[in-house]
């Protein structure tokens, strides 16, 4: 499905195409149709296995995941660790591999996932993001707030239900509206 998009927004006039390779679902505001695209989760603020939790159920071996930026402190053999990940860029099973430990503490992190064989790009801003072959994007800041982005609904709605517990203080999902103007980097 294909659609024009030109919204303007506090005077901000974007346009671009939106190719929808996934199912389209929309939020409706103002009587207007806005895809959803993102959540916005709120986790407490203490060692835990947040990553997991929040992708658990998602064919993570499907993408090259890039880490960006990230800062993680976890116990291995009694010893407090810093390096998480160990690379920039790890396969699915290495990802997996990693935020499958037990506890953790998420400081901040900045992970892309591109699809096997999809060439990376730099991502700032969310047209960035809607124009690229990335289709996940992780932003995780002062350790509670977490942006999550995401092209396919079915991962969106596998995420958000993953967020519901009792673990998670907040989710809500987020319309292009709603993130336009967003940048994609994790300070």
């Amino acid at each position: 499905m294909y659609s024009n998009y030109q919204p303007n927004f506090q005077g901000v006039k974007l346009k671009f195409l939106l190719i929808y390779r996934y199912h389209e679902v929309n939020l409706y505001l103002e009587g207007r149709k806005y895809k959803v695209i993102g959540l916005d989760i709120r986790v407490k603020n203490e060692y835990s296995n947040y990553l997991y939790k929040i992708l658990n159920g998602i064919n993570l071996f499907n993408f090259v995941w890039y880490i960006n930026a990230d800062d993680f402190l976890y116990s291995e053999s009694g010893n407090l660790n810093e390096s998480f990940f160990g690379t920039n860029i790890l396969s699915g099973e290495e990802f997996f591999k990693c935020i499958s430990r037990d506890n953790y503490y998420m400081i901040f992190a900045d992970i892309k996932a591109y699809p096997l064989g999809c060439e990376s790009t730099e991502l700032e801003t969310f047209e960035d993001f809607l124009k690229s072959n990335c289709e996940l994007i992780f932003l995780c800041t002062d350790s509670t707030f977490i942006e999550f982005y995401c092209k396919d609904r079915d991962i969106l709605d596998k995420v958000y239900n993953n967020c519901t517990g009792d673990e998670f203080e907040t989710v809500q999902y987020k319309s292009i509206r709603d993130v336009i103007e967003r940048n994609l980097i994790a300070w």
